[in-house]
């Protein structure tokens, strides 16, 4: 790309394992579930694919945002690696009118505890 496409959300998973499989979920407004397994929703939202080895990342985009409020989820589905480092670590960055010059991000770090977690990672609003 040439430069940064204006997006009104943009979410991005990413983990520090090798051969972990983590899938990002974006639910907006109107509870639409965006995943692997439904990548594109009603208000125009877009999941990138499925990431099932490596660190990632996976992504959510949305162009033009509905008001109301948006749930972002991991689901820790699997990894097949020797865990040696512990647990898995997930980290999730969150910007708001990407591409602009009014970009603003937010950042969380999440450490994982098992196979098969679901992880409530935030709920943030859109005015």
């Amino acid at each position: 790309m040439i430069k940064n496409l204006p997006l009104d959300l943009r979410v991005v998973l990413t983990w520090d394992a090798d051969n972990t499989d983590i899938d990002l979920w974006v639910t907006d407004p109107n509870g639409e579930k965006a995943f692997y397994g439904h990548p594109l929703t009603y208000q125009g939202g877009r999941m990138s694919l499925d990431f099932t080895g490596g660190y990632g990342p996976e992504e959510f985009l949305l162009k033009h945002a509905k008001p109301g409020k948006y749930k972002v989820e991991a689901q820790y589905f699997g990894d097949r690696r020797q865990a040696v480092t512990g647990p898995t670590t997930l980290q999730v960055k969150l910007s708001t009118r990407f591409g602009t010059v009014e970009q603003a991000e937010q950042a969380i770090t999440l450490h994982l505890k098992g196979r098969q977690e679901l992880v409530f990672v935030g709920e943030f609003e859109v005015r």
